[in-house]
């Protein structure tokens, strides 16, 4: 039976009014709007100190932007080998270091593998450490990440992860957006030359699908190469080490896609003054 408001009576109508208008559910974002951090490269200057010194500032200022998760390009650590002098204990003391810095985010964080995380040539410690698989996808709202291992030039992906992308991309293809990120670039602007072997295979595969972007994060700097509608980007970062900070650089990357367009900004982090104090003068 049907309640019309114009029967009852004045203060009952006043109550329902108020109840209508004030207590409807609350606004959300669009499920296809996401912000989200790009940041790579913040191991120390030198597998025998604790950790990249102005890290923790630029971690607490990316806490400031409220993203809804963080990516890793890889290099969390100063890697190599027993031959140059680097022991297990220099390598599980910087992982260690790893896990309180990630305790830092209040958003969640996803990890690659970048060359330096390796330790005599095997990635072990990383999978042990950061928890993390070489590669594996997740959703966010509508929108669909993938994390891939390609972590140099010349190493091809194995025949199961690229099994795995095929269907992975297949099965998500009716997403908004497929975002897709590996430590070294898939694909970079004809002149650089710097790209991954397997590459124009890959870009084949990616133009099937609504992929949007393809980011990477093994240099120092950024650039951009848009190819078939498909932007592939380097979203480098440096700075972390008191003794290699520089103003050109970008400590992080702020990545907006709001349903259509597809943005992402590098930011400068303001340290403060302390840390400014110990900035080496330039030779």
């Amino acid at each position: 039976m049907k309640i019309l408001l114009s029967t009852v009576s004045s203060p009952l109508t006043a109550i329902l009014l108020f109840l209508l208008t004030h207590c409807a559910a609350p606004s959300q974002r669009p499920a296809s709007d996401v912000k989200f951090i790009v940041i790579g490269n913040t191991s120390p200057a030198s597998p025998f100190v604790g950790y990249a010194e102005r890290l923790p500032a630029v971690l607490r200022d990316i806490n400031h932007e409220h993203p809804v998760l963080v990516i890793h390009t890889g290099n969390i650590i100063h890697g190599g080998h027993e031959w140059m002098g680097i022991t297990r204990k220099d390598v599980t003391r910087q992982f260690r270091n790893l896990i309180k810095q990630k305790k830092i985010f209040t958003s969640a964080i996803h990890i690659l593998a970048g060359a330096g995380d390796q330790f005599n040539g095997s990635l072990e410690l990383f999978e042990q450490y950061t928890g993390e698989k070489l590669f594996y996808s997740f959703n966010y709202g509508d929108s669909h990440f993938v994390l891939l291992h390609i972590i140099d030039e010349g190493r091809k992906m194995s025949p199961e992860q690229t099994r795995w992308l095929r269907e992975d991309l297949e099965i998500h293809k009716n997403s908004s957006a497929i975002f897709i990120f590996s430590h070294h670039p898939v694909i970079s602007y004809p002149q650089n030359g710097t790209r991954y072997s397997g590459g124009e295979e890959l870009h084949k595969l990616f133009i099937r699908y609504p992929v949007k972007a393809v980011i990477s994060g093994d240099a120092n700097n950024f650039y951009e190469y848009a190819k078939d509608n498909i932007r592939y980007i380097m979203a480098g970062c440096y700075g972390f080490n008191n003794r290699d900070w520089h103003w050109g650089f970008y400590q992080y990357y702020i990545g907006h896609y709001d349903g259509n367009r597809f943005t992402i900004k590098g930011v400068r982090v303001n340290f403060p003054a302390h840390e400014q104090a110990k900035i080496p003068a330039e030779e």
